[in-house]
């Protein structure tokens, strides 16, 4: 008979019980750490919004996206002002366009100045009036005198390029000719020129009634300026059609003149000219619009318009640059104008330019001038109602007799970015959030942020443009590496669209300074994007 003990029975019974609880609780621990993992993991990929930048995609960066039109015939500023050269230092543009946009088609450059009889030689009455009106401010002003060698002296200082218009309208290709002589002769590094402005509006059609007669007098000026200097780029001006579909079908005039500008066929070939300038403006212009709805058209005219509008260009011209010479919302008397909104859209639509590689050179209009609506900053100026866009009134700004509008603190946060980079980085994103547009874009959907990211070997700079108003916690990651460190992130952002820096045509503001730029620096996980905002993060590799 086999003796048992029990006690050694009870131990081992006791240890394999032990033995078999500490294998269940090293295999849960084991699954609960790879589920963690793997929600990390998860979480990191899927789990909310999120910007990767990879620095090893890469491109170069167009610097010239950054520049701003000037137009000076308003006599309220000169290029070496105190006021206008600090101002234009503090945004640090990389060009500007002389002597202006339509302005450009009257000045003639060696008089410094413009001819009393051409200010009324177009059709459109309302033009003549401003243009005889702002001939006799400038007289007043300033002798007349907008100097070539004063805007060259202020590009020299700044480092910033030069894009200059010549005049087919009142000009001659010999008069063209020479100002290239004479920018060689004195050094000037002007390589950009256009061949006039705007010509195929019904204004000038006294003059340059179809784009074939536009075309043979551009080549006359083109041959004649690069036999003296083959080095130069030059510009014909193509219409704005493909970014306005309401006119789309009306305006089968703009058309036909793009379609001729670009034709290999006339008057010989193509190839005498280098690139085609278009204005773009956000053409909805509803005062009495809700803001909240214009903030729906804007962004849908930015996330579907554009892209639409830069193929029809391509089509038509696949082999040449295309320039951007003007571009703002349209209408200084636009509700939008010098608001939140206003600020944020610029903002929005320089993003969409950096994604979008056929454009090579672009100019915001415009710098400075009087009024609420279009310029970066302003004179202040007593308050008058005789334009159909009211100006003056303001408070006080900081800033001398100068007021900063809307729009000067995200070019500034582009300006300081600019400045320190050499190179575009590739983006990927997932997770954003969703808004749907407004007006013509009701019911269509759309990303509500754009995101773009800009540096150097040391540098990483991420343009965000929250377009909603909802507060955004992104996670951040640069080559695959999620951000758990210090940032500086410097925004403009304001929960009122309608914040305004001195009013404007639709409303009077708070005649307070209401939009500028904010800045906050912590862990990047800590990281929040205020609503209705632009901004800029810096990031040290």
């Amino acid at each position: 008979m086999r003796y048992i003990n029990r006690d050694q029975t009870e131990k081992r019974n006791s240890f394999s019980s032990f033995a078999f609880l500490f294998s269940i609780i090293l295999l849960v621990c084991l699954l609960f750490l790879v589920v963690f993992r793997g929600c990390e993991k998860k979480s990191l990929i899927s789990g909310g919004i999120r910007f990767e930048v990879n620095t090893q995609a890469k491109t170069h960066l167009r610097k010239e996206l950054f520049g701003f039109n000037t137009n000076m015939i308003s006599g309220d500023y000169g290029y070496l002002d105190e006021d206008f050269f600090a101002l234009t230092k503090a945004l640090q543009p990389k060009t500007l366009r002389f002597p202006g946009g339509t302005v450009g088609n009257f000045y003639h450059w060696k008089t410094k100045g413009f001819i009393e009889s051409e200010m009324g030689s177009t059709l459109y009455p309302q033009l003549n009036r401003r243009n005889k009106g702002n001939y006799v401010r400038l007289q007043k002003r300033r002798n007349g005198i907008i100097s070539f060698d004063d805007f060259m002296q202020l590009c020299q200082e700044l480092n910033i390029t030069p894009i200059v218009v010549v005049n087919l309208w009142t000009g001659t290709p010999e008069e063209s000719a020479e100002w290239v002589r004479y920018a060689k002769i004195k050094g000037y590094k002007v390589t950009h020129w256009e061949l006039g402005n705007e010509y195929y509006l019904p204004h000038y059609a006294n003059k340059f009634r179809t784009a074939e007669i536009y075309m043979k007098e551009a080549k006359k000026h083109a041959l004649a300026m690069k036999a003296v200097n083959p080095d130069i780029k030059v510009s014909v001006c193509a219409t704005p059609i493909a970014f306005h579909k309401e006119g789309w079908l009306i305006k089968t005039a703009q058309r036909k003149w793009d379609e001729k500008l670009a034709e290999n066929i006339y008057p010989s070939t193509n190839s005498w000219y280098d690139a085609y300038t278009v204005h773009v403006y956000a053409y909805k212009a509803v005062r009495k619009t809700e803001i909240e709805k214009m903030r729906g058209y804007l962004f849908g005219w930015i996330h579907f318009g554009i892209d639409e509008a830069v193929e029809y260009y391509e089509k038509l011209f696949p082999d040449k640059e295309m320039w951007v010479t003007e571009w703002n919302i349209a209408n200084p008397a636009n509700r939008v104008a010098n608001t939140q909104l206003h600020a944020m859209y610029v903002g929005d639509f320089f993003l969409k330019m950096l994604s979008t590689p056929r454009i090579t050179q672009a100019n915001f209009h415009v710098i400075a001038g009087p009024g609420k609506g279009y310029p970066v900053f302003s004179p202040i100026t007593p308050a008058s109602q005789k334009t159909f866009w009211k100006y003056g009134g303001e408070p006080e700004s900081d800033y001398g007799d100068t007021i900063r509008r809307t729009v000067y603190y995200p070019f500034q946060l582009i300006g300081e970015a600019f400045a320190e980079s050499d190179t575009q980085f590739a983006v990927s994103l997932q997770n954003l959030p969703i808004f749907e547009g407004q007006l013509e874009y009701k019911g269509k959907q759309m990303v509500g942020i754009q995101v773009q990211a800009i540096g150097n070997t040391e540098t990483v700079y991420i343009f965000v443009s929250n377009r909603t108003a909802k507060e955004l916690t992104p996670q951040l990651a640069i080559d695959g590496k999620q951000l758990k460190k210090e940032i500086n992130y410097r925004y403009v952002a304001n929960e009122n669209l309608t914040a305004t820096n001195g009013g404007n045509a639709a409303m009077e503001g708070s005649r307070e300074i209401e939009v500028r730029i904010q800045e906050w620096t912590g862990n990047s996980t800590k990281l929040i994007i205020p609503k209705n905002s632009f901004g800029m993060i810096e990031v040290k590799k």
